[in-house]
Parts: structure tokens; sequence; C-alpha cells
């Protein structure tokens, strides 16, 4: 299969590409992409992200996948509006029939402000009048959810046709997919099924997570069911971003903290 297909299983070029947000059609989303060559090819755009094991964590801060105009950043007066622009963008994604999914994605956003505030000493700038963000700017750090995610299969699972699997909602955290599939107690169509069984064989950075719709009704995320380094997501950077910078620095930035 020739490289441009994303296929997760190659050992040569293992790429993974996830559609997000309300699709009604994800073969015809993928025939439109123009997938990007190499073996640690990355891109994220508004609907789609195509990543390699390298590929960086997708934070809110990665850039591709907000859309903001230089305008419309110019009226924006404090980051928690910046911020509540972000959650609005992300809750328009999905359907407004998926109440588990935004009850969930409602219960991630209060999550990571409470998450700021009560480490807000840790955040803190050591001189805050000589720098220029505060700490409420790490929010932007924080795991990018992808909600109604399509993952595109390896060519061999329908004879070489793109097929999809669908999970309720993805994160992409420095090589590793998590995949959150929300139980609503509905039995799930066999067809569908399959795919995603097939999915949680094969894909070999899949971390599949499964809430039960009772934690979501506490009123509190789960986060007892995520790894450790989901919590504290900003101890890998060293400084914070914002949704709007250049990826040319996005990417710079990103190697430099891995170094």
């Amino acid at each position: 299969m020739a490289n441009d297909y994303p296929d997760f299983s190659s050992l040569d070029f293992p790429k993974t590409l996830v559609l997000y947000g309300q699709c009604s059609n994800p073969v015809t989303t993928f025939k439109n992409i123009s997938i990007p060559p190499g073996d640690n090819a990355f891109e994220l755009s508004r609907n789609y992200a195509v990543l390699s094991p390298s590929s960086p964590g997708l934070r809110f801060s990665s850039s591709g996948w907000l859309e903001i105009s230089t305008r419309q950043m110019l009226n924006v007066q404090s980051t928690e509006s910046l911020f509540q622009i972000c959650r609005e963008r992300i809750i328009s994604r999905t359907s407004q029939f998926s109440a588990l999914l935004r009850l969930f994605l409602e219960s991630y956003f209060d999550f990571l402000h409470s998450q700021i505030e009560k480490h807000k000493n840790e955040l803190e700038p050591d001189n805050v009048e000589d720098e220029i963000f505060i700490y409420k700017d790490w929010i932007f750090s924080a795991w990018l959810p992808l909600p109604q995610a399509h993952i595109l299969l390896p060519p061999e699972f329908m004879d070489n046709k793109p097929s999809f699997a669908e999970i309720d909602l993805a994160f992409w955290i420095e090589g590793q997919l998590i995949g959150v599939i929300i139980d609503g107690g509905e039995t799930p169509i066999k067809s569908r099924q399959k795919k995603l069984d097939y999915l949680v064989e094969k894909h070999p950075q899949l971390w599949v997570i499964k809430v039960p719709r009772d934690k979501l009704e506490e009123d509190t995320f789960p986060i007892d069911l995520f790894p450790n380094s989901f919590s504290y997501f900003w101890r890998t950077l060293t400084l914070p971003r914002g949704p709007f910078t250049p990826k040319e620095l996005i990417n710079k930035r990103w190697k430099s903290d891995s170094e």
C-alpha cells in the first residue's frame, strides 16, 4: 500500500488518521484529504489529525484546529474568554443529541479549571511582574479532545477499501492514542463493534478508557480512569503557549521541550 494511505500497523510508515467532529461520510472526507508524506507525518486541522508515533501531543495550544482570525484574537480580552471560545468550538463539533459526550466534555473543561487553580503555586511565574504570562495561561497546554472520532483502519481490514472505527472521543498524548468510550447502556451495532474490536486489537499505541454512565452522573470528571500524566499536562513543558501560536513556532518549541 502506498505511503499516502495512513496505516497505523505499518512497520515502515506507521500513521494514524483521526477524523473528528460531526462527519456524515468519513470515506468521502478521507478522499478529499491530502496526506503529508514521510514517516514522521504530522498534521492537525479543524476536522482531522494525521499522527505518527513521534508526533507531539495534541493540546489546545496546537496549531491548526481552532481557525480563529487575527481580528477575533484582537477582541479577546482575557485567558478566560479565549478558553471559552475553545470550549464552544469543541462543543459545536458534537451532535446536539450526544448528551453523554457533551456531559463528558463539560466535565473535562471544568476539571481543567480546577487543576489550574489547585496547582496555582506551581504554575505561577517566579517573577510575576517580569513575565508575559499568568498561571491561568497553562490551561491551553491541556490535552485537546477530538470528539466523535473516526479512526482509519488498515487497508487489509476491508480489501483495501477505507473503513473507520468509531469512538466517542480521542486524545493524543505524546505517542499514545487514548480512546474514550462512554457506556450509555445501548447494544452497539454489530458492524460498528467489529471495527472497534479490530482497532483495539491492532493499534499499537491505543489505550481504551470505558467511562460508565454513572461516572458522568457523579458530576465530577473520571480522572481516576486516566494515566497520571493526563492530570499534570504542564510538567513536560517549559512555558505555556496559546492556541494562536504559528505552527512554525509550535514545532520549534516542541523540539526544544523534547530535547
